[in-house]
């Protein structure tokens, strides 16, 4: 038996929950699939915590779509009653020429976003959880703060099916046949057909890709996040969401990491983009001993803390090569819509990116210009 749908979304994580949710607003008739039952460990968008913020050292060209994702979390937030968000404000470490602080200040700068330059010595002194060393000044974004993504991606389907969407779990798409004015899906439960279709399938947006004739040069490397608790009880105070910003540390040139505060199980800490290639069928969340000595030397060095580890968790990061987004269609059928190849930094993005992508598939101007994450690019291929 087949059944025909106006949108069918494939993947329900950050970008593909928010695409529901926003799509369960249009009057469509609407399906979203997932291979597994979200939210979920086995993809991108899971570990308790994300960092939101604005003076963002990557790129200036994503700060009005950070300022839209902003009021699009506080706008779910009032629909469902949830907290969703919380603000901690957000620190770009390192030293004076790191990119996290050049970029960090070229964003705030260009933007308008207001910020604090803080000296080494400002920094020990409003911030005693840290232990910097000498040449380390920050960058303070007081709006920056913490998302809860198990959280955010239960209330996108919550709040979608409450408006007549049809959640598919455990299910698996075994081919997608486009067509001239529909897409026909066949899955491991059955038979679908669409008029638009939304892969937004993080690690596996690529292998689905190829199978309707788009090789994206992507990556997906593996990526450890880790708890640690401090047996320090006289500092413990100083690693309260209080008293510690959220943060960014470039500690040698190109070599991060980044985390958060306690929130209850520790300090969430983790590398950022220094994780091994991994197949998305074969991520294990297991870490190595090793693994877990590197990461309690980053802490025991750059934190104020009698570092012990509590847990692990394992994720992986789909990454373009210049690193930026992909929100496109597809260049043969217009009536498949590419998204959430996330390089490691989209989780904040995606309650804006569900309504880009309803726009789109929906046929509405997107609500911002969208060709900084074109697949016609020169950068990516």
């Amino acid at each position: 038996m087949e059944e025909v749908f106006d949108v069918i979304v494939l993947g329900l994580g950050a970008n593909g929950s928010s695409a529901l949710y926003h799509l369960s607003g249009t009057g469509k008739k609407v399906a979203g699939i997932d291979r597994f039952t979200p939210p979920h460990a086995f993809g991108s968008s899971h570990g308790q915590s994300r960092i939101i913020r604005q003076a963002y050292y990557e790129d200036p060209v994503y700060v009005p779509f950070l300022k839209e994702a902003y009021r699009c979390w506080s706008e779910i937030e009032s629909v469902s009653g949830k907290q969703l968000f919380l603000k901690t404000g957000g620190l770009m470490l390192g030293k004076e020429d790191a990119a996290v602080v050049t970029g960090a200040r070229l964003s705030a700068e260009t933007h308008g976003i207001a910020y604090e330059y803080l000296s080494f010595s400002e920094l020990q002194k409003r911030f005693p959880a840290l232990n910097p060393p000498s040449h380390t000044v920050g960058v303070l974004e007081k709006e920056a703060g913490i998302l809860f993504p198990e959280k955010c991606i239960t209330t996108f389907l919550e709040q979608a099916q409450k408006n007549g969407v049809s959640l598919r779990y455990e299910e698996m798409v075994l081919n997608i046949i486009p067509q001239d004015d529909k897409i026909e899906l066949i899955t491991s439960k059955g038979k679908y057909h669409t008029e638009k279709l939304i892969i937004s399938a993080g690690a596996w947006a690529g292998s689905l890709a190829a199978g309707i004739g788009l090789h994206l040069p992507l990556t997906i490397a593996r990526q450890a996040l880790y708890w640690l608790t401090n047996r320090n009880s006289r500092s413990q105070p100083y690693f309260l969401p209080q008293n510690l910003p959220v943060y960014i540390w470039e500690y040698l040139p190109g070599k991060m990491f980044y985390g958060f505060p306690d929130l209850g199980a520790g300090i969430k800490i983790a590398y950022h983009h220094a994780g091994q290639p991994v197949k998305p069928d074969e991520l294990t969340q297991k870490v190595s001993p090793q693994e877990i000595d590197d990461i309690m030397e980053i802490a025991a060095n750059y934190f104020n803390m009698d570092p012990a580890f509590h847990s692990s968790s394992v994720c992986m990061y789909t990454n373009t090569p210049d690193s930026n987004f992909i929100i496109d269609y597809h260049p043969e059928y217009k009536n498949i819509i590419i998204a959430s190849p996330c390089s490691g930094h989209g989780f904040k993005f995606s309650s804006l990116t569900g309504k880009l992508l309803s726009e789109m598939a929906t046929g509405e101007k997107t609500t911002l210009d969208i060709s900084p994450f074109s697949l016609a690019r020169p950068s990516i291929w």
